[in-house]
């Protein structure tokens, strides 16, 4: 019966798109972005389509997807058309999630924190992404100290220059990975803030490639492919019960 479903979605795919290369603009940067073009390339790859992955800021993503001069975002939030400031009607969303966004809070080591929560970051000041207004809304005015760079955070976080810093976890980990001068004085509190599933988006006109990406995704999730890739990139794949808001 797979293989029928299989074979069915490839002819659909051909059918409703014969371009063999299709643009992803994404407002994530590494590693999500890496592994987001990665877990497509091989969710598509059987289909014969070519992902090519941009990245850009956030507005101008919206813009290129809407207009259909990109194909597709491959990573928004579930009710991303409703809470868009931008004109987003043409998005259309794929319904099997790629990715669950963790956000997590990093201290130095010796700074106890029993239960993180948004009231235990608003003890102090924070550093957060500038423009993340996912989590700015939830840090107080006065303890708000957005930078340009997350690495910029956690510098601050280290000379004690800040009580703490709020950042998607795979980044958080990716970070430190590649600065072990910082890992060595700063903590990863597991427990997320927030969690939440993201989704892909392609334009209106690649609508006949919905079933194709949810049937593969879910195919990759179900042979294990999923999971390698995303262990590969610190990446938390999709959950499958009830969200953390």
């Amino acid at each position: 019966m797979r293989v029928l479903i299989a074979v069915l979605l490839f002819l659909t795919a051909t059918t409703v798109s014969s371009a063999d290369t299709l643009t992803f603009a994404t407002h994530t940067n590494p590693p999500l972005s890496i592994f987001l073009k990665e877990i497509l390339q091989e969710a598509l790859k059987p289909y014969g389509k070519i992902v090519l992955l941009i990245e850009m800021p956030g507005r101008r993503v919206i813009q290129q997807v809407n207009s259909g001069q990109a194909d597709g975002d491959p990573c928004r939030v579930g009710n991303f058309k409703q809470i868009s400031d931008d004109d987003a009607s043409n998005y259309v969303k794929v319904k099997e999630p790629i990715v669950l966004t963790k956000i997590v809070m990093i201290t130095r080591k010796e700074k106890k924190v029993e239960n993180p929560s948004w009231d235990t970051i608003n003890r102090g000041n924070v550093g957060f992404l500038r423009g993340s207004k996912r989590i700015g809304k939830h840090i107080d005015e006065k303890n708000r100290i957005p930078v340009t760079l997350n690495l910029q955070a956690l510098k601050m976080v280290a000379l004690g220059r800040i009580d703490s810093a709020v950042m998607f976890a795979s980044v958080a980990k990716s970070l430190l990975h590649k600065n072990p001068a910082l890992k060595m004085h700063l903590i990863i509190h597991e427990k997320p803030i927030m969690a939440y599933n993201q989704y892909p988006y392609f334009h209106k006109k690649h609508v006949g490639l919905i079933p194709v990406l949810e049937f593969s995704l879910q195919q990759l999730k179900e042979k294990g492919i999923f999971q390698k890739i995303a262990e590969k990139h610190w990446i938390s794949p999709p959950l499958e019960v009830s969200e953390v808001e």
